[in-house]
């Protein structure tokens, strides 16, 4: 059974990053980017992330290029089929009856919703 992930706001941020290079990046090349973006992290802090994220299984280091173990697709339908399967027992519906009985849901995102299911 996979485990939902862990990862707070800094190392999902870490991780959109990641996402966002694709194939991979040096770290002080990510490190550089953090920088452009105002964010005044110190290379030992990028590498705390880093070393978290990698003992999650989520991003892995060689030869001083970091790569993401997961696409942020993977990694979401990961996250939800664990939230699913722990909270809602397994069963997609009762997910969305939970989330249609606290959540506003559009009349389109209804149609787009019956839509791809019809089409599933």
């Amino acid at each position: 059974m996979k485990k939902i992930y862990d990862v707070s706001d800094a190392e999902m941020e870490v991780m959109e990053k990641l996402w966002e290079q694709g194939d991979g990046i040096k770290q002080a090349e990510l490190l550089a980017l953090f920088e452009a973006d105002g964010k005044e992290w110190k290379r030992q802090t990028l590498n705390t992330f880093l070393t978290r994220l990698e003992g999650k299984g989520l991003v892995k280091r060689e030869n001083r290029i970091v790569k993401v173990v997961y696409g942020r697709e993977e990694y979401n339908s990961m996250q939800m089929k664990t939230v699913i399967d722990h909270v809602y027992g397994g069963r997609l519906s009762n997910f969305v009856a939970s989330f249609v009985k606290k959540n506003t849901i559009s009349e389109s995102d209804t149609k787009a919703l019956i839509d791809f299911l019809e089409n599933y």
